[in-house]
């Protein structure tokens, strides 16, 4: 008992939360499924930053002055495309597309 009870001091919240689901269910005799713990995200949120190395559209130039440049979006400049869409647009890159 007291090694259980250590091991859910050092667990997170939501690994603290799936377990105390886990075992009411079970107490229940209930056959319920769990979220998976580390699902992978295939858009970002809206409030997430966006990474432009992760993208397929994302290209590095031979520029000096130039370097970074989006394919989709068909520009090229000084700095990684999705500052400069959030910068003038307000919004996140929503042609985001991750590598596979």
């Amino acid at each position: 008992m007291l090694q259980f009870i250590i091991i859910i001091i050092n667990m997170d919240n939501l690994s603290k939360k799936l377990l105390l689901k886990t075992l009411s269910t079970q107490a229940l005799g209930v056959n319920a499924k769990l979220p998976a713990a580390s699902a992978k995200k295939s858009k970002p949120d809206s409030n997430d930053k966006i990474n432009c190395y992760l993208c397929i559209h994302f290209h590095i130039t031979w520029e000096r002055k130039f370097p970074y440049s989006c394919r989709a979006h068909g520009f090229k400049g000084p700095q990684i495309p999705s500052v400069v869409v959030f910068t003038s647009s307000g919004e996140q890159c929503h042609l985001f597309t991750p590598k596979n």
